[in-house]
Formats: structure tokens, sequence, C-alpha cells
């Protein structure tokens, strides 16, 4: 495999963890609607997942068009 095909893979890869991540938006959204006292962990743990992914979507992109 040459490197654009691998950073192509990891394209997809970032794909699925960003899903990944958007469910846990969901599940904290639940839990804090249903007073749960761990929704402000898990609001934290998504904040912070989310901003490692679109620091690693910028970095993918970059990657790409340097391609």
């Amino acid at each position: 495999m040459n490197i654009r095909e691998e950073l192509i893979d990891l394209d997809t890869a970032v794909n699925q963890v960003s899903g990944g991540i958007n469910a846990i938006a969901a599940m904290s959204r639940g839990l804090d609607r249903a007073d749960d006292p761990y929704a402000d962990g898990f609001y934290f743990l998504t904040d912070r997942l989310i901003q490692a992914a679109q620091s690693l979507r910028k970095q993918t992109d970059r990657c790409l068009r340097a391609m």
C-alpha cells in the first residue's frame, strides 16, 4: 500500500471515531436530562474527545491535500 492509500484508510478511521464521539455526546445529553450525577464527567470527556477529533481531522485533511 502506498502512503495515499494509507491516508485514505486513516480518513475512514477518523470518520468512525467521530461517529463514536457523537454517540458519547448523545449519551451525555441523555444523562443530563435524567439528572444523573455522571453527566458532568461525560460532558468533560465529550469535550476533550471532540477537541482531539477536530485536531486529528485537520491533520488528516492537511496530509491528504499535501499528496
